[in-house]
């Protein structure tokens, strides 16, 4: 057993080692954190880009709903014009939205007064403050606007929010002057915004609260601050929390039309009640007395208008990355801390090495070095297919128009043959860049294997019987050894199947005058293997270390893609392939397979 002398050198140093480690663990752990704060501020922006997001959908729904019932409005306002009391009977037809989300339906004479009406049966409100007719003069059905509806502001009556529309109407018969009377619905507000904001949860547990312009919530995930000031329930709930930030940001923002995105310090945040920090995306919910596209006239926003907000703890985001962030300086912490510890017990630690542990170091050595090849081919994966995919992009278009002006100059009678023989050259070429970039579009496209339960030998005489006219024609010899103990396992039959062939083809081509093929299966431990030898013109030694590079290749026609995409299949299987080769001798492929999936 050989014998190494122990450094002295490193007994002499050893205080400096320990320094370069404290200092490199310090280093270490000031990046992770500048890090970690700036994945941590990343997550929290796209969070809070995906409320804003929710909050769209939920203004856009309540702006559809009541441009539905504007529509209705407008119906009965037509309904009475060309029937008038007659249309009573008529108006049953819209007795069922008083179902949903109208209260009420009144037609008033030219006085204000109700000469017919029809309303929620649980709902009996005292006076309303509803507009006269003569001030809605300005509604009256004229061009441009002939569709103009008067939209109020929010008000409670009986236990309600409510909201108005309203419409004037001048039958063909009646005299000159202002209108003769008024179509009004009345909109139960909160079930407006509460049916708007059903189900949506924003994270695991943010929800949305939608506010009118007097800052009163007509919805809320606490049900009791419904229909209440939201500048008065947040001090009500938790009084010893100041709530300035939240009402300067309600007050200058949502209540000014204003969307954005923000965090607020909180007092509660469903059942729990604490200090929580969370974050908010708001938006306006603009209604419109004439929606834009009306005819000749440009939009007209209404006074009343409402804003919804989404809001979450910021720990749903955070807490995730914290929990990993702190693990991480635990591992960098024992990481460092073993090499301290190990640097001084080299001091005590006897000279002499077995030969079995530097087997060990070397087994280690090739393991990281296989561990980084990985790494670095990963990535190469990752940067050539970016790059690969705008290229194909940028070039496909161009290409298609080049192959077609080709196609028909080609056409032409006064073309002579060396013309022909040029464009022919052309459009050969430019044939081969096609297949080349649908190869880059199918490399840089993300696949995920559909793994079902497939017999691996039966795949492979299908491959064999697609591959036998072409071995007979060339003279290729094929012996096949399939292990009959070899269990069916779960993989994406296609996708390697695509490889197998990729590999059959290149051994078959990499014997010109004919040879003899060799494929074989066996089972060692939890891995399938696949080996495939040819008897070729081999692979020289330089040249196999580049085998899987995307474009790299040795043929004169080949692309580089079939080997790169074939390697990035058997990895997404969590596979491995290895390859053996002697120049002038043959090659020989070992695809590697997990049995258990």
């Amino acid at each position: 057993m050989k014998t190494f002398p122990f450094p002295a050198l490193l007994k002499k140093f050893l205080p400096f080692l320990w320094v370069i480690a404290v200092t490199l663990t310090l280093l270490i752990g000031v990046v992770g954190y500048s890090t970690s704060r700036q994945i941590q501020e990343t997550i929290t922006r796209q969070f809070n880009q995906q409320q804003l997001i929710l909050a769209r959908k939920i203004s856009t729904h309540i702006q559809n709903q009541i441009y539905s019932l504007r529509n209705v409005l407008l119906s009965i306002q037509n309904l009475w014009e060309l029937n008038g009391p007659a249309s009573r009977k008529l108006f049953e037809r819209y007795r069922q939205i008083l179902a949903g989300d109208v209260l009420a339906i009144l037609v008033l004479d030219r006085q204000g007064h109700p000469v017919w009406k029809m309303q929620d049966r649980d709902w009996n409100p005292g006076a309303l403050p509803l507009p006269s007719p003569d001030s809605l003069s300005a509604y009256l059905p004229t061009p441009p606007a002939p569709d103009r509806i008067w939209i109020g502001r929010t008000f409670p009556a009986d236990g309600r929010w409510v909201l108005p529309l309203a419409v004037p109407f001048r039958r063909p018969g009646d005299g000159p002057g202002g209108p003769q009377g008024a179509i009004v619905l009345l909109l139960d507000a909160i079930r407006i915004a509460r049916n708007a904001t059903a189900g949506v949860v924003s994270g695991h547990t943010g929800y949305a609260w939608v506010i009118n312009p007097q800052g009163i919530l007509l919805d809320h995930y606490e049900k009791d601050f419904v229909g209440r000031s939201i500048f008065e329930v947040r001090k009500a709930r938790n009084p010893n929390l100041s709530y300035q930030l939240i009402d300067d940001l309600t007050r200058k923002e949502l209540l000014k039309k204003m969307e954005g995105t923000s965090r607020y310090i909180s007092g509660w945040h469903r059942n729990r009640q604490a200090h929580i920090e969370k974050l908010i995306a708001y938006t306006p919910i603009v209604f419109y007395e004439i929606p834009g596209g009306v005819g000749a006239a440009p939009s007209v926003p209404a006074e009343e208008f409402w804003s919804v907000a989404l809001v979450a703890p910021i720990e749903e985001v955070s807490g995730m990355i914290r929990s990993l962030n702190i693990q991480q300086f635990l591992l960098i912490g024992i990481f460092q801390l073993l090499i301290i510890i190990g640097t001084g017990l080299l001091v005590f630690i006897s000279n002499r090495w077995s030969s079995s542990l530097a087997a060990e170091v070397e087994r280690k050595a090739e393991e990281l070095k296989k561990s980084q090849e990985k790494l670095i081919h990963a990535e190469r994966l990752a940067a050539v297919g970016s790059m690969a995919s705008h290229v194909s992009h940028e070039i496909k278009n161009p290409l298609i128009a080049v192959g077609g002006l080709a196609q028909q100059l080609k056409r032409s009678p006064n073309l002579t043959d060396k013309d022909q023989n040029k464009l022919e050259l052309i459009i050969g070429e430019i044939r081969r860049l096609e297949t080349m970039l649908i190869e880059v579009r199918d490399f840089t496209r993300p696949t995920i294997p559909h793994k079902r339960k497939t017999a691996l030998s039966t795949l492979i005489r299908e491959i064999m019987a697609l591959f036998s006219p072409v071995m007979q024609e060339k003279r290729i010899a094929c012996q096949t050894q399939l292990d009959p103990r070899l269990p069916d396992f779960y993989f994406d039959p296609d996708q390697v199947k695509q490889v197998l062939m990729n590999l059959v083809k290149n051994a078959v081509e990499a014997m010109p005058n004919g040879g003899q093929l060799f494929l074989r299966t066996s089972q060692e431990q939890e891995q399938a293997l696949v080996e495939i030898a040819d008897t070729g013109e081999g692979i020289e030694k330089e040249n196999l270390g580049q085998l899987f590079r995307p474009f790299y290749t040795t043929k004169k026609k080949g692309t580089g893609l079939g080997l790169a995409v074939s390697y990035k299949i058997i990895h997404d299987h969590n596979g491995d392939i290895q390859v053996e080769s002697e120049e002038g001798r043959g090659t020989r492929i070992i695809v590697q397979l997990p049995l258990n999936g």
